[in-house]
């Protein structure tokens, strides 16, 4: 069979499984998105303060650029010509709001994959949760060392693992994220820390993707919620999605700052992003810091919703403001997309293989710039697909 051949056979073989992806372009206004002439209330997007499409945010940093001298090309990777003024700005914005470095990636994708890839090692084991981003699995996969997984948050499992390898390696990093991608729980940092003091020579790596701009007054995700930054040895942030903008960092100290700067090949062998780009992180950053209102209005909408799902009897794990609603099978999951789109919600099936097998489901992902109709859109066609 030849490659073409070959690469058709399995196009046919997901489309037969109803799992053919296809990229679709969209118009995008505040809570509504555009496709096909339509209009929807945009319910899979990441935009959890709804910043993406704040005109007085944009105003203000069109107002703030002013002030540099911002190309719109880095022209070169970090370590060669990548790295201006602006780089230098996002860098002290990050670390000051985490009291650590700060590494840049390009996205969060490049970042997990780039530095998990390089720290496991013949000495070092890491550990990760069964649920964790396909960006860390990638990473894992790719690493010189072995890994393990433990079941979704269950730290009793982990703690087997550590007590069975603990003698082998001199190193052990757990990895997690802090509200997960798919299900929209969290992790339990409390006990990951207790553990982490447990043993000797425990790290901690935690993605707070879904958490950094969401949760804590400032924004500075689950472990800034808790109080618990100094205790986490990486933390990974993203800036497209509660940010309202492009990119990552990876946040730790200074020796594993400059270890990754030194092997990390996403970031020694990519074009930086651009010193616009850096810019707008810094100021998104700030802006975001202040903006604890929407922080809240989020919460309260999150709230309203779990418990329309549990009053609606839909088993829900979640504990953020990223909502699943579980529908079974992959038929079930395109049914209930389309059964959304019909009452004007836009709610992407997420199905198997991204998720387990029977665990379809619409990955509702609310954002702060909900009205209060159409809060009530989503709660009322919740309802109306509970008696489908």
């Amino acid at each position: 069979m030849n490659l073409y051949d070959r690469m058709q056979q399995s196009l046919e073989n997901n489309r037969s499984k109803g799992v053919f992806r296809t990229i679709v372009p969209k118009s995008q206004n505040h809570s509504m998105i555009t496709l096909d002439s339509k209009d929807y209330l945009n319910l899979s997007s990441n935009d959890y303060l709804g910043l993406a499409s704040d005109m007085n945010c944009l105003e203000e940093f069109n107002e703030y650029a002013k002030s540099y001298s911002l190309r719109l090309s880095s022209s070169g990777s970090p370590l060669l010509t990548g790295a201006h003024e602006s780089y230098a700005l996002a860098c002290e914005v990050m670390e000051n709001l985490f009291r650590k470095k700060a590494t840049f990636f390009n996205s969060g994708f490049s970042a997990n994959s780039g530095v998990l890839s390089i720290l496991g090692s013949e000495d070092t084991l890491l550990i990760a949760d069964k649920l964790a981003h396909a960006s860390m699995i990638d990473g894992l996969t790719a690493c010189k060392g072995k890994f393990l997984r433990y079941a979704h948050n269950d730290y009793d499992h982990l703690e087997r693992l550590i007590q069975k390898s603990i003698s082998e390696y001199d190193n052990i990093i757990i990895v997690t994220e802090a509200v997960f991608s798919m299900d929209g729980d969290r992790c339990d940092l409390k006990r990951l820390i207790d553990i982490k003091h447990k043993y000797p020579n425990i790290y901690l790596y935690v993605d707070e993707a879904h958490g950094f701009g969401v949760l804590s007054e400032e924004g500075s995700g689950l472990c800034g919620s808790l109080k618990l930054i100094d205790e986490v040895d990486f933390i990974l942030t993203t800036f497209g999605k509660a940010l309202a903008s492009e990119g990552a960092c990876i946040l730790t100290n200074e020796t594993a700052r400059d270890y990754i700067i030194n092997n990390s090949r996403p970031l020694i062998f990519s074009t930086a992003l651009s010193p616009y780009t850096f810019a707008h992180e810094a100021f998104m950053v700030n802006y975001m810091k202040k903006r604890n209102d929407l922080r809240i209005k989020l919460e309260k909408i999150s709230s309203y919703i779990h418990q329309t799902l549990n009053e609606c009897g839909f088993d829900n794990v979640s504990s953020s403001q990223i909502i699943p609603l579980i529908t079974g099978d992959n038929d079930r999951t395109l049914k209930a997309s389309e059964f959304f789109k019909t009452r004007g919600i836009y709610a992407m099936p997420i199905r198997h293989p991204t998720v387990p097998q029977g665990k379809g489901r619409l990955r509702i992902s609310l954002n702060a710039g909900l009205t209060d109709s159409q809060v009530e859109l989503l709660a009322d066609t919740i309802k109306a697909f509970s008696k489908e």
